[in-house]
């Protein structure tokens, strides 16, 4: 396999658990990137941003940011590509959210939005992955700028399930970590996302090389050619691995890296 693209998820797998990496080894390694000419993507659930914060612009790095939602190629300040918002869809959204009186941010091209209602810990946990965030009354009154959403719960899972049998098609809810869901626009996840950026850059998916530890990460491992999970990921996303890093505290994904580029 000749590597063309390296995409990373973030939490749980690029990241340490304190959100730090050891960015000397990841400068080596990317320089082993250039040399050899394979791009460099960050695929998350999290906000632009959230995810530029961890690198500099000589770092060289696109971003599928927001499952994919929103694109940014090397050295962009603003999307190469945003879904569109879809109103009337958003507000049914945004009922059934309030009405279940959920954790919740909804996502906009230029940052997200947060119901006045949160506690403080709500609004806590949105700031940690969308910086960019206002607090409104009424998150119905911006429905036209409204993409996707976000949750936070105890039961994912539950909550995943739950909003599917509501929301039927309009969304399409997924686990994103141990206490967030995603609700994604549909035709959007990291594997469109990441191939849109591969069609722009004439690169096939199968030459790619995709690192992930949740639910929101299976469309990508699935369509890369090859799809490296974290030891500590759920047991059926180990199924999809061809192979297994060593979980995050351990810098899994930098191992693997440098055992797999050309030195």
């Amino acid at each position: 396999m000749q590597i063309a693209l390296i995409a990373v998820d973030m939490d749980g797998t690029f990241l340490r658990p304190d959100l730090s990496y050891d960015r000397q080894r990841f400068l080596g390694l990317r320089e082993r990137m250039r040399d050899a000419g394979v791009r460099f993507v960050v695929a998350s659930g999290n906000q632009y941003w959230q995810l530029r914060s961890f690198f500099e612009p000589e770092d060289e790095v696109a971003y599928a940011a927001e499952n994919g939602h929103f694109l940014y190629d090397v050295g962009d300040t603003s999307p190469c590509y945003a879904a569109v918002p879809r109103p009337d869809v958003a507000r049914v959204l945004v009922a059934e959210l309030e009405e279940h009186r959920l954790t919740y941010l909804a996502s906009t091209s230029h940052g997200a939005v947060i119901p006045s209602w949160l506690g403080p810990d709500g609004v806590a946990w949105a700031r940690r992955y969308y910086p960019r965030v206002e607090i409104v009354e009424d998150v119905r009154a911006v429905a036209d700028d409204i993409v996707k959403a976000s949750v936070q719960a105890e039961d994912p899972h539950a909550v995943v399930a739950e909003l599917g049998r509501r929301l039927g098609d309009r969304f399409v809810p997924v686990v994103a970590g141990p206490t967030d869901a995603d609700l994604n626009a549909p035709g959007h996840n990291k594997a469109v996302g990441l191939g849109r950026l591969a069609e722009r850059w004439g690169i096939d998916l199968a030459d790619a090389v995709a690192f992930g530890d949740s639910y929101n990460d299976r469309e990508m491992l699935t369509a890369v050619g090859l799809p490296v999970v974290m030891s500590d990921a759920p047991p059926d996303l180990r199924e999809l691995a061809a192979r297994i890093a060593p979980p995050n505290s351990a810098d899994g994904v930098l191992a693997v890296l440098e055992e797999i580029l050309p030195s």
